[in-house]
């Protein structure tokens, strides 16, 4: 999909698989409610990131952008 996920529907986000977050790297912006999705699919922990509450430095790091989109509730389990 590459870029092509910076117009998905949020809802879209959780649904599909958790490899979509290395194409969320790729958008410029994400909107309010991708950003929730995003954190959605990383709380659940399920992708390559794993849980956030073992998440260190170069996990975080291997986010890149998405950093910029975590919420308060995923950040305080890092």
């Amino acid at each position: 999909l590459g870029a092509l996920v910076c117009d998905m529907e949020a809802e879209t986000i959780p649904a599909s698989d958790p490899g979509i977050l290395e194409n969320l790297k790729l958008c410029p912006v994400l909107t309010g409610a991708q950003q929730d999705a995003l954190n959605a699919v990383l709380l659940a922990g399920g992708t390559a990131y794993g849980d956030p509450s073992s998440w260190d430095l170069q996990t975080l790091e291997s986010l890149g952008p998405l950093v910029l989109a975590l919420n308060q509730t995923t950040l305080r389990l890092v």
